[in-house]
């Protein structure tokens, strides 16, 4: 009984082993199958890819920033303003002229732009002092308010007895209060200038750096 028992056992048990020797030389086989058909490839490419990024655009050439002529000119707007209110304030020192008047700017309304002067009204001279007269009687109180907002060390008033639509500016005599007041303002009006001319010039300096790193231009 026990003979044919294990007749039976190894019967069952060598089929088994035979079928199963064939898949047990095949699975290292199926193995390096599938790690041989693995994308190698592809990954190392993603890889490269991912490490080196997409290639940059060329560069487009700049533009050249340092303009001669612009700052020049802006220079030279900045210095005809000086004149203009250093001519301002010699013109009030003692002396009547009509030109004492001339940087006032007048604005009749809300919005409206400041316009000189003589777009509103005639100056005259008589004796020591200096006759407005409004070509709109109506305009005679942004006249007045515009004198007075250019500060010109000066008091226009309404005289009726001169008549509707005209303002009396007296010219006061020079005094030693005066002439300090008059210096302070002239040197004001240069130093406003200075500062402004020196702005002008840090700007041109950054943009001929800019034009020399862009190499737009050379030092030579």
């Amino acid at each position: 009984m026990h003979a044919r028992l294990l007749s039976r056992l190894a019967w069952r048990t060598v089929p088994r082993a035979a079928t199963l020797a064939p898949l047990a030389t095949q699975v290292p086989r199926i193995v390096l199958a599938t790690t041989a058909t693995r994308p190698l490839s592809v990954s190392a490419i993603a890889f490269k890819k991912k490490k080196g990024g997409a290639e940059p655009a060329p560069a487009e050439p700049a533009e050249a920033q340092f303009d001669p002529d612009a700052i020049q000119q802006q220079m030279q707007v900045h210095a005809d303003k000086c004149r203009e209110a250093v001519h301002g304030i010699v013109a009030s020192f003692g002396r009547v002229d009509a030109s004492l008047l001339d940087p006032v700017r007048v604005s009749v309304g809300k919005g409206s732009k400041p316009s000189p002067l003589h777009d509103y009204a005639t100056v005259s001279v008589r004796d020591n002092m200096l006759l407005v007269t409004a070509y709109d009687p109506d305009s005679l109180k942004h006249i007045e308010r515009a004198i007075h907002a250019a500060q010109l060390g000066v008091a226009p008033r309404v005289v009726p007895e001169e008549g509707e639509g005209v303002l009396v500016v007296p010219v006061p005599r020079p005094t030693g209060e005066t002439r300090q007041l008059l210096a302070n303002k002239c040197t004001k009006a240069g130093e406003t200038a200075q500062a402004a001319v020196r702005n002008v010039r840090q700007t041109a300096q950054k943009h001929l750096k800019h034009d020399l790193d862009a190499k737009i231009v050379s030092k030579t």
